[in-house]
């Protein structure tokens, strides 16, 4: 099976279908469960489709369904994949897969939903309290039958954890490596409630790595729209990933500001720890924590936004003309993106390109 590639920026949208779960995990961000019922109106689903599709004459290619369990309210959850393959956009379903109670329950299922382009399935120690990984096991058999690429998610405070490596060694059995995923718990969200039983490794350095989840912007039941599906939207306070609210601004505006969000794309592009070095040189550095998680972007970008002095900097920092200049030439040199140039008006080489490094 062929490797599976984030999305070039913006060519993704993702919606967050309902906050209902089935599942009510120690790890969950957004603090899904059995006892949440908002979810997002179907006449505010129309609509925003609509704008995501002929946004930029048709340049969002994928509509990515989240929660919560989008598979707990079938009926909304055709409704809306209906709509989006309607507007020409392909569906990405994010899953638990707990309705793999049968492998053939689980292929008829699928078969029932043909708008499906792509899933990711779900599953950890924290899943499989409420899903036994037998219902996994039957979801990723018949998503392989019907066709569907996936790939599976993973989510550990240590990847060196024997239970993280069991469900790894059992979901390798049915899935290649390459379609695996891991990610790192910190204590946000509902994890926030277990910090002390969280194993994670702590080091002074934060991750060099850059984030590929800013590339996709994601819509709320209420309107609000975020820089990524992440812990961000775990804050209550304005920071440069809270894109704006489809209730106060259209669709376009929100996107068009997003390609030109130099925070936004400085994540993309470097990471949190371009910021932090910055932070650190500015002489702010007090308001940064001592550690970091380590393999986490998620834990060292959330502790930039969840600060205010560090939120007021980053304010100052997207409007500063030098350091927008260097995010736009290296978008183009890295990311082979020339929007913000064009937005900008950089219209030729400048000395920024020999310092994106």
């Amino acid at each position: 099976m062929q490797e599976i590639l984030d999305p070039p920026f913006m060519r993704n949208v993702g919606l967050l279908v309902t906050f209902h779960c089935q599942a009510a995990c120690d790890h969950c961000v957004i603090r899904a469960g059995p006892d949440r019922h908002e979810e997002v109106d179907l006449e505010d689903a129309r609509a925003w489709i609509r704008e995501i599709a002929a946004y930029r004459d048709r340049y969002v290619c994928v509509l990515s369904l989240t929660g919560g369990e989008p598979f707990s309210n079938l009926k909304l959850l055709r409704a809306v994949m209906e709509l989006a393959a309607e507007a020409g956009l392909f569906v990405s379903v994010v899953t638990n897969g707990f309705w793999g109670a049968s492998r053939e329950g689980a292929l008829k299922l699928l078969k029932s939903l043909p708008q499906i382009c792509f899933l990711s399935i779900s599953t950890d120690i924290y899943h499989q309290k409420y899903v036994p990984f037998e219902r996994v096991e039957n979801a990723i058999w018949a998503t392989r039958e019907a066709g569907i690429p996936y790939y599976v998610s993973i989510v550990t405070d240590s990847e060196d954890e024997p239970e993280f490596l069991r469900v790894k060694a059992e979901v390798l059995k049915t899935s290649e490596a390459e379609n695996i995923r891991t990610g790192i718990t910190f204590p946000v969200g509902r994890a926030s409630q277990i910090k002390s039983q969280l194993r994670y490794s702590l080091t002074d350095e934060p991750p060099k790595e850059a984030c590929q989840a800013a590339s996709s912007p994601c819509v709320f039941p209420d309107g609000r729209v975020y820089g990524c599906i992440g812990p961000l939207i775990d804050l209550k306070n304005d920071h440069p990933l809270l894109l704006g609210s489809l209730r106060e601004t259209s669709m376009k505006e929100i996107l068009d500001r997003a390609e030109t969000n130099a925070v936004l794309h400085a994540l993309r592009l470097w990471g949190p720890k371009r910021l932090i070095t910055m932070l650190q040189e500015a002489g702010l550095g007090r308001h940064l924590p001592v550690e970091f998680i380590t393999g986490s972007i998620c834990n060292a970008c959330f502790s930039l936004m969840s600060n205010a002095a560090v939120r007021e900097w980053l304010r100052e920092l997207a409007q500063d003309e030098e350091f927008r200049r260097k995010v736009a030439y290296g978008r183009l040199y890295y990311l082979h993106e020339s929007g913000m140039l064009e937005v900008g008006g950089y219209t030729e080489l400048d000395p920024a390109l020999e310092t994106v490094h």
